[in-house]
């Protein structure tokens, strides 16, 4: 389907390209987002009518989404969850809940405009970045914790608290581990003490037989 932009469009183009999409992209994303018009003779003629007024609007909201990137009072969003001692969170963070807790440190902005192509399921500390304007991205600190506490060792180390890197490949936090061997442990010992029982029994009967066998000779 040929359509012409009316914004830029990343990895498709700039404001006012002709280019050919799928048919189902263009009616269930830039149609409906006003991102583009169907490439018809009528709009084509409407927008070269309209082009130097739609490039300066452009540049207009262009220039307000840089002033608004340069303004913004806070560097980081914080985001508290439970989550396990592996760092696996019980559930998930999603582009609306990230958009929902940089709206309400004041900067009003929907899910849209958080660029993120996965689902959250772990404690994290890295970039996300936010579109302002099609030409407009700021970066901010995601920092997904289990507590305020936590929220801000890992905004002092610059990472997530999850050892990853530990002796034998085990992705498991330090004292989930510790956790993991007392348990370990213990079944070890309660193993022990069944074959020891085990042997104990073993040596009563052969015990017995051999008093068995002694009287039978008397």
């Amino acid at each position: 389907m040929n359509i012409i932009l009316l914004e830029r469009v990343e990895k498709l183009g700039q404001i006012g390209d002709l280019v050919t999409v799928k048919s189902g992209y263009a009616r269930n994303f830039l149609l409906p987002q006003g991102k583009a018009v169907f490439a018809s003779k009528e709009n084509i003629k409407i927008f070269e009518d309209q082009k130097a007024q739609l490039e300066g609007e452009n540049i207009e909201r262009k220039k307000e989404a840089e002033s608004l990137a340069n303004n913004i009072s806070f560097k980081e969003v914080i985001i508290i969850r439970a989550a396990s001692e592996s760092g696996q969170l019980y559930g998930s963070v999603s582009a609306k809940d990230i958009a929902q807790e940089i709206t309400n440190l004041g900067l009003s902005i929907n899910k849209s405009q958080i660029v993120l192509n996965k689902t959250i399921k772990t404690l994290l500390f890295e970039d996300v970045s936010i579109k302002l304007h099609p030409e407009v991205y700021v970066k901010l600190k995601l920092n997904i914790a289990r507590s305020t506490e936590e929220a801000k060792q890992q905004s002092k180390s610059g990472k997530a608290i999850i050892t990853t890197e530990i002796t034998g490949g085990d992705i498991r936090s330090e004292r989930a581990q510790k956790d993991a061997k007392r348990f370990d442990k213990k079944n070890n010992d309660k193993t022990d003490k069944v074959l020891d029982d085990v042997l104990k029994t073993d040596n009563n009967t052969s015990t017995n037989l051999e008093k068995e066998d002694q009287e039978k000779k008397d």
